[in-house]
């Protein structure tokens, strides 16, 4: 059986842009079966179709696509966020874990992007949605970081910034390191966690690290920094001083 989707976009030629797309590369995949261009109809489409996957436009014409999913008691379909180069936007979405198309919308990039839903939705795995959505909602409507989703291939992580005492990458897997010896490893780069985590706590003090600087106890003058627990983490030799600095800085 085709999947159901639903566009809600308030500009009509990008709805149709993707209407298009779809019937062309994802017939008797998936059935397009409705679009909308506000915050209302959105609404009232979703529950009136019950979608599996929906493409959302973040700024609607009456307001942002946030205010849907709030009112929504469950969220049980497959997400892909739509925005223009909205940096607030877009690291919203990140905080949350959550995919997203750029405008104009790349063709490629539409196929990836509903591929996986598609894939998310034959194996069945837990929908993550609902928190990834209220992380990034948090965000968007206050501008106040508290937690971040990170995804494992398994499962959905909801940490809380204070949490994290610092991630150490080697090569394409970052560790993200907790208060109380725990530890989760994901399969994305050290610049992914640099885009995602508040510059006001963190510092990146080597190419494999970043720290918060809430757990730091001392600075040792040989170039590593002490965390709680003792832990080590080297300093780039060229960069010492000007990351003790910024780390004080941090501190007070």
């Amino acid at each position: 059986m085709a999947l159901k989707l639903i566009t809600i976009d308030d500009e009509k030629y990008v709805r149709d842009f993707l209407i298009e797309e779809i019937n062309k590369n994802f017939q008797n995949i998936i059935d397009v079966r409705g679009q909308a261009a506000s915050i209302k109809d959105g609404l009232a489409l979703i529950n009136r179709i019950k979608p599996d996957i929906v493409l959302l436009d973040i700024e609607l014409e009456d307001g942002v696509s946030f205010d849907i999913l709030k009112r929504l008691e469950k969220i049980d379909f497959e997400i892909i966020f739509i925005t223009g180069f909205d940096n607030k936007a877009i690291q919203a979405i990140k905080l949350g874990a959550l995919d997203y198309l750029l405008k104009p919308i790349d063709e490629e990039e539409l196929e990836e992007a509903l591929n996986k839903a598609i894939s998310n939705r034959k194996e069945k795995k837990r929908n993550s949605t609902q928190e990834s959505t209220e992380v990034a909602s948090q965000f968007y409507n206050t501008e106040k970081k508290e937690h971040i989703v990170l995804k494992t291939s398994d499962t959905v992580h909801l940490v809380k910034l204070d949490r994290l005492m610092y991630c150490k990458s080697e090569g394409n897997y970052t560790t993200f390191y907790l208060d109380g010896q725990s530890s989760i490893l994901i399969s994305r780069p050290l610049k992914y966690a640099v885009e995602l985590l508040p510059e006001l706590n963190f510092v990146r003090c080597q190419q494999s690290y970043i720290i918060n600087t809430k757990y730091v106890t001392k600075f040792l003058k040989s170039g590593t920094i002490i965390l709680q627990d003792k832990i080590e983490i080297p300093v780039s030799g060229r960069n010492k001083e000007s990351i003790l600095k910024l780390v004080m800085s941090k501190m007070k």
